[in-house]
């Protein structure tokens, strides 16, 4: 037995060699897309860098900071907290939301005879957002792109030249889809309209059938005259992105005025 043993050094001196030539490094260090990410993520308020962790991929990620850093009033726009939802849920300001919706919707049958309108009346919330921007076509082909450009503007050096590129970059095709946090749906601000005959969807939010159902069909026009007939605060629809279907409810804030009292009599309501 003891001729078998030069064999079974040869066979362990190489291994341990080999370990000794390629050691593992201690820690891998961030790429410099991380740290100019990083860099845009640190520039935007508190709402919308916390956001992030729930993004897929530096891309999307990417996409949705510059829409950080380019929207104004971010913290005002921001989208309701659960609690606020819940607070919505049965209040004035929530009826009064819905009777307008309500009066469209009677426009719109009482001119268009056996079709009506569906109208999704939930608070779109961060997360249902989120899940959507994670799932959306047009946001993985904006975020692809951009993710490319950026390995070329990205210099950890200059993290500021980095952001103001970023700000200012422009996707080659429109994204359908609100940046996560700032949909209006998220603060019952906006609502999309969906046309159905019985249970069948004529015209719905498809923006790859926009063009045939709501130019084309002409209901993107029959919707707009139903709103214009309501007397009711929508302003739309949306035009960047186009979308026929898609009306801001924007209600006065200010309350009305109390008629002027008349010299001779006190006001109705006033007592003496």
């Amino acid at each position: 037995m003891p001729g078998r043993l030069p064999v079974v050094l040869v066979l362990v001196l190489p291994m341990a060699c080999l370990a000794q030539a390629t050691p593992l490094p201690p820690s891998v260090p961030a790429m410099p897309l991380d740290a100019c990410r990083d860099a845009a993520a640190a520039a935007v308020p508190a709402p919308a860098r916390d956001a992030l962790p729930a993004i897929d991929g530096s891309g999307r990620q990417l996409l949705a900071l510059r829409g950080y850093l380019r929207a104004r009033d971010l913290e005002q726009r921001w989208s309701w907290s659960d609690a606020r939802i819940e607070a919505y849920a049965g209040s004035p300001e929530q009826a009064a939301a819905h009777a307008a919706i309500g009066k469209v919707q009677d426009a719109f049958a009482q001119s268009n005879p056996g079709y009506r309108l569906h109208v999704n009346l939930q608070v779109r919330s961060l997360d249902e957002q989120l899940r959507k921007w994670n799932g959306n076509a047009s946001v993985a082909a904006a975020a692809a792109a951009l993710a490319t450009a950026a390995e070329d503007a990205c210099d950890p050096q200059e993290p500021d030249r980095f952001v103001a590129w970023l700000k200012a970059w422009r996707p080659p095709a429109a994204v359908n889809l609100a940046t996560p946090g700032l949909s209006s749906h998220g603060q019952a601000r906006a609502f999309d309209f969906q046309v159905m005959q019985d249970d069948t969807l004529v015209a719905g939010t498809d923006s790859g059938r926009r063009q045939q159902d709501w130019i084309d069909g002409g209901w993107g026009e029959r919707l707009a005259a139903a709103v214009r007939a309501s007397g009711e605060p929508f302003e739309g629809p949306l035009r960047s992105p186009d979308e026929p279907w898609h009306y801001a409810y924007a209600p006065s804030t200010e309350p009305e005025s109390p008629p002027p009292a008349s010299p001779q009599a006190p006001a109705v309501g006033d007592g003496t």
